[in-house]
């Protein structure tokens, strides 16, 4: 993906602009501390555990300037969407099929795609929304807006959710009481 993107990006002129690093969510190949952390495609959907998201969560508030955001999007499956597609292969673009396999207990996807040039299988877990607040809030988040879609629609509990959070940070917190009561 990196050498596609660095490809792409050389072909539109832009190259320079990017800096692209191969990694791991949970630790991060970053030593700057920035204002912005996107975490996009659905990509904490590939974590398996509590354990494994909160180690991403903490490594993307580590990277955050103090007050600092955190973007990222997640699903939650609905029930129609499990019903429509278990157990199918369906052409989702001409000469690429798709098949989702639900695991209700378990909260897994297994995707499988094929097309002319090859094909793929991943598995993708989640978790409900509400889950993503608490992990959020013990990762040392504020959670500013979780939205229905990138447009900023209002959540209303459907399957997809955008999330803005904010680097906690309990001393900012403290000053800013402490000059209220002044």
């Amino acid at each position: 993906m990196l050498a596609v993107c660095g490809a792409r990006a050389r072909e539109a002129g832009v190259e320079a602009r990017l800096d692209l690093r191969l990694g791991d969510l949970r630790r991060p190949p970053v030593d700057e501390r920035l204002p912005l952390v996107t975490c996009p495609f659905r990509s904490y959907l590939h974590l398996r555990s509590d354990d494994e998201r909160l180690e991403a969560l903490r490594a993307a508030r580590g990277l955050l300037q103090p007050g600092g955001r955190l973007v990222f999007d997640v699903f939650t499956p609905s029930r129609e969407d499990v019903e429509e597609t278990h157990g199918r292969w369906i052409e989702r673009e001409p000469g690429i099929d798709e098949r989702a396999d639900w695991d209700l207990t378990a909260q897994t996807l297994t995707l499988s795609v094929r097309g002319s040039q090859g094909s793929s299988t991943m598995t993708l877990w989640w978790v409900e929304p509400e889950r993503w607040h608490s992990l959020l809030a013990e990762a040392g988040f504020e959670v500013l807006a979780c939205y229905g879609w990138f447009d900023r629609r209002p959540f209303a509990g459907g399957e997809d959710s955008v999330w803005i959070a904010s680097r906690n940070d309990p001393r900012a917190n403290c000053d800013k009481i402490v000059e209220r009561g002044s």
